[in-house]
C-alpha cells in the first residue's frame, strides 16, 4: 500500500517512552491512513500500533495517538465517512460550552487539514512529573506540561462499565444512579461529594444537548496518585445529536421515567447524587444559564467558520429550550432566583 504524503522525513517514535505515538506533524499522512481504516482497508504494519484496535468500515470512529512539538500526547479523531455535519468542530464546540457551564474537560482543540477537522484532545490519563518528588495538589494533573526534569507518567484508568461491573447487554438497563452508587463505592472519599455533582452536572448537560452517546463506555474515571484513589474522569465524547423528535432520550436511565430526557426526570432521581433538592436546581441553573447564548459562544469558537456548512444552523436541532425539557412548576422553580432570564 502507497499512501500520497511522504512520513519519511518525520520524527517517529524511537524510544520505548514514544512508542504509539505519531509525532503531530505527521496529521496528513494518518487522515489518508483513517480514511483507509473508516473504509475497512488495510494500513501498512507502521501505522496499526498508532490506530490501536482498527474499526472496520461502519465501526468506531477512526482515532490514533500523537505527540506534539512540545511532548504532550493528543488523540486525534478523523471524520468518517457518513458524517452528515462537522462532528470535530461539534464535538470540540460542545467540551468547550461543557467548561462554560462548571463541567470538568480535557484540552481540546482542532487542526484543519485539506479542508477537513481534525479533532485533538489532550490526553487526560498523562501527567508530567519529576520522578521522586511531592507531587503539586495545586494543579489538576491533566493541566501539568513538559519542563526539564519531568518525566510523563501514566494515570490508571477504568470505564465506567468496568466500575459498574456488568457486560455491554446489562448495561443497556444501567442509568446515571449506577454510575453515583459507583462513585460513592469507588471515590476517594475526599471527592465523592464534588464527583457526583459533577455527574449530575453531566447528565444535565447532555439532555440540554441531546448527547444520546453517553454509555458506560463513554464515562471513566482515573486514580490521582496525590489521594491514593480514583476520580471522575475529564468529559468526553460528548457530541449533539440533532432531531425533530420532541421527545428524546439518553443511552442511559436517568430518573423514574426512564432514559426520558427531561429535567423533570432528572429531578426525580436528584437523591443519588445529592441529598439536597436545591443543589440539584443551583446545578440545573448553571447550565442552563451557561447555554443561554450557546450560538453566540459557538461563533466566539469559529465554528460559523467550516467547511461544511453553517454548523450553528445545524446543530439548532439539537438544542433544547427550557420549556422542551421542563414542566411549567419545575420552570417555575428554575426562574425564580435566576432572573427569569430569556434563554435559548
Amino acid at each position: 500500500m502507497r499512501l500520497k504524503s511522504t512520513p519519511s522525513a518525520w520524527a517517529w517514535p524511537t524510544s520505548p517512552a514514544q512508542a504509539g505515538a505519531a509525532p503531530v506533524q505527521s496529521l496528513p499522512y494518518l487522515l489518508e491512513a483513517a480514511e483507509r481504516v473508516d473504509q475497512g482497508l488495510p494500513l501498512p504494519t507502521t501505522l496499526t500500533d498508532f490506530f490501536g484496535s482498527t474499526p472496520g468500515a461502519g465501526g468506531a470512529r477512526p482515532k490514533a495517538t500523537v505527540r506534539d512539538e512540545t511532548g504532550l500526547l493528543w488523540l486525534a479523531k478523523f471524520p468518517a465517512v457518513g458524517d452528515t455535519f462537522d462532528v470535530a468542530q461539534a464535538e470540540c464546540c460542545t467540551l468547550q460550552l461543557a467548561q462554560r457551564c462548571g463541567l470538568t474537560v480535557p484540552e481540546v482543540r482542532v487542526q484543519k487539514i485539506g479542508g477537513k477537522s481534525v479533532l485533538l484532545i489532550r490526553r487526560f490519563d498523562r501527567y508530567w512529573h519529576a520522578p521522586g518528588t511531592p507531587i503539586d495538589t495545586g494543579t489538576a494533573l491533566h493541566h501539568t506540561l513538559p519542563a526539564a526534569g519531568l518525566a510523563e507518567q501514566r494515570l490508571p484508568f477504568v470505564s465506567g462499565l468496568t466500575l459498574v461491573a456488568c457486560d455491554e447487554f446489562e448495561s443497556r438497563l444501567k442509568g446515571y444512579s449506577d454510575l453515583a452508587l459507583a462513585v460513592r463505592s469507588t471515590v476517594h472519599p475526599a471527592h465523592i461529594r464534588a464527583d457526583c455533582e459533577e455527574l449530575f452536572g453531566r447528565m444535565v448537560f447532555n439532555i440540554f444537548v441531546s448527547n444520546d452517546d453517553d454509555h458506560l463506555r463513554n464515562h471513566g474515571f482515573v486514580r490521582d496518585p496525590r489521594l491514593p484513589g480514583w476520580r471522575l474522569s475529564p468529559l468526553y465524547d460528548v457530541v449533539p445529536r440533532p432531531s425533530v423528535a420532541f421527545e428524546r432520550q439518553l443511552h442511559l436511565q436517568v430518573g423514574s421515567q426512564g432514559k426520558l430526557a427531561t429535567l423533570d426526570n432528572a429531578m426525580s432521581a436528584y437523591s443519588a447524587f445529592t441529598p439536597q433538592r436545591s443543589t440539584a436546581i443551583a446545578i440545573i441553573r448553571r447550565i442552563w444559564g451557561a447555554l443561554g447564548q450557546w450560538r453566540t459562544a459557538l461563533e466566539e469558537m469559529g465554528a460559523s467558520n467550516t467547511g461544511m456548512g453553517r454548523l450553528i444552523d445545524q446543530l439548532a436541532p439539537a438544542m433544547r429550550d427550557l420549556d422542551d425539557i421542563a414542566s411549567p412548576a419545575l420552570q417555575a422553580e428554575l426562574r425564580k432566583q435566576n432572573g427569569d432570564k430569556s434563554q435559548h
